[in-house]
């Protein structure tokens, strides 16, 4: 080996790789030369971390320090002495150089740049199976999580954000009584500064938003509670308070909360309904509208329609134009949001349904319909759904069978574990006793029974009474 001097920058008739002294020089500095005079020095080693595929021999890494004369042999030489030092504390050199360059590219990028950035990403449109939508069909929620972060640190150079700083942002949410917003914006922080990480983006070289668990989490009311199912008394008193017509509200919207408390749909998708989809005893709520669309088997959601459902949809296309596409379209006129400016939905704003909980005291001039029918004020659209899934168990319906209706899919069509943990609240709803569903399976049995046999299936015999011996005993 020869130790490399400027005596070995001149241009050579073919690629020459020149390695260094490895006792006067350092080991594994090389110059490369070529006939158009260009010089590279490299550091290179045996990866031994990093076996070929082939012969199961360590892989010869090359790593390019830079060229001659921007860099010096000098200079390089000593480059290649602190790549050296790397590989033997057995770091990778390719994670270190590409560390570096993220950072060198971070510097100066504001949170604003990569919060601009990362939504522009969330909404650019893409194909799926249902559509050409937006990436993140959930950017509205992801824009309005972020505002406050956006507010706080507009202007700030992203990769000088702090742990410290983040959790000062997320006590600010607990301190006004919002956990769950808490919660939801540290976890949208993550992600976002996850993607930021990306070479090809680089605005920072690591997160540090904070994963908090235990007793460092804010304690959410879901977290606590199993949430809140209507009694009788108050099923009743909301059933028919929503026909008052003092009853705060549209009537397409009070339709709405009766459409998913008997079907057992979701809002969301109650609201999404078209004319087109209705059939006599089932109504089809379209992928693009389902929640279970992530799954790679995932079709429509079917759902049957009983008597009740069927009215609540003849009263509701009673209502406006009987031909319009939509069951509840959005409403004409008045401020629209943010949202529905830009999310453009031909049906009504799931959002518009908040009118079930809004308080006297808030800044909205309307009053809620919970408060207005002397409902708790912590009554949900959602926790119609759970009043129903309640009554199906107390009817003697299996987990499975309820999580079904619900639109619970599982891989093995088993019960979802989320249907027991977040609907089945053991609160008696149904007054009566109810009867044991072994008599309904056995009736059933008892009939398949008759058809297989060609038995009558009218009349029931008595049994005989009890003879006198036995009688006596």
């Amino acid at each position: 080996m020869t130790y490399i001097s400027e005596s070995h920058l001149k241009a050579s008739e073919t690629r020459q790789n020149i390695s260094d002294d490895p006792v006067r020089g350092q080991k594994g500095f090389v110059l490369r030369t070529t006939p158009n005079g260009v010089f590279n020095f490299y550091y290179q080693f045996l990866n031994k971390n990093r076996l070929h595929p082939e012969t199961s021999k360590p892989v010869r890494e090359w790593h390019l320090i830079g060229e001659h004369p921007d860099w010096t042999i000098a200079r390089a030489r000593a480059e290649a002495t602190r790549l050296a030092g790397l590989v033997a504390q057995g770091k990778s050199l390719t994670a270190v150089r590409n560390q570096l360059q993220t950072l060198a590219r971070s510097t100066g990028r504001t949170f604003e740049q990569m919060h601009d950035a990362y939504l522009d990403y969330c909404t650019e449109p893409v194909l799926r199976r249902w559509g050409t939508v937006a990436r993140k069909e959930s950017h509205e929620n992801i824009r309005s999580l972020l505002s406050r972060p956006l507010a706080w640190w507009a202007s700030r150079v992203t990769s000088e954000i702090t742990g410290q700083e983040i959790m000062e942002l997320y006590r600010s949410f607990v301190a006004e009584g919002h956990p769950a917003q808490a919660n939801g914006v540290l976890t949208c922080l993550r992600t976002m500064f996850t993607w930021a990480m990306h070479p090809d983006r680089a605005f920072v070289t690591s997160n540090p938003v904070p994963t908090l668990r235990g007793d460092d989490r804010a304690t959410e009311v879901s977290d606590i509670e199993d949430g809140l199912v209507l009694s009788a008394d108050q099923l009743r008193t909301l059933w028919y308070g929503l026909d008052d017509p003092k009853c705060p509200g549209r009537r397409l919207t009070k339709l709405v909360y009766k459409l998913s408390l008997v079907t057992l749909l979701r809002t969301g998708e109650c609201v999404a309904i078209r004319r087109a989809d209705i059939a006599a005893d089932t109504v089809t709520i379209p992928l693009a509208i389902t929640k279970g669309r992530r799954s790679p088997k995932a079709r429509d959601v079917v759902q049957p329609l009983n008597s009740l459902a069927r009215e609540i949809l003849g009263e509701v296309f009673s209502i406006g134009d009987p031909n319009r596409e939509y069951a509840f379209p959005k409403s004409r006129g008045g401020r629209k949001s943010r949202s529905e400016a830009q999310t453009n939905k031909p049906y009504m704003e799931q959002r518009s349904l908040n009118i079930l909980s809004r308080a006297s005291s808030d800044t909205r001039d309307q009053i809620g319909i919970a408060e207005y029918l002397g409902l708790p004020p912590e009554l949900t659209p959602h926790d119609l759904r759970r009043t129903s899934a309640c009554i199906l168990e107390q009817l003697g319906y299996s987990d499975a069978e309820i999580g079904r209706v619900m639109t619970h899919k599982t891989k093995d069509k088993d019960a979802a574990a989320v249907t027991r943990k977040h609907y089945l609240v053991p609160v008696k709803i149904i007054e009566r006793e109810i009867a044991d569903p072994r008599v309904k399976a056995l009736n059933d049995l008892d009939a398949a029974l008759r058809e297989i046999l060609g038995l009558p299936t009218t009349g029931t015999k008595e049994l005989p009474p009890p003879s006198k011996q036995l009688a006596a005993a």
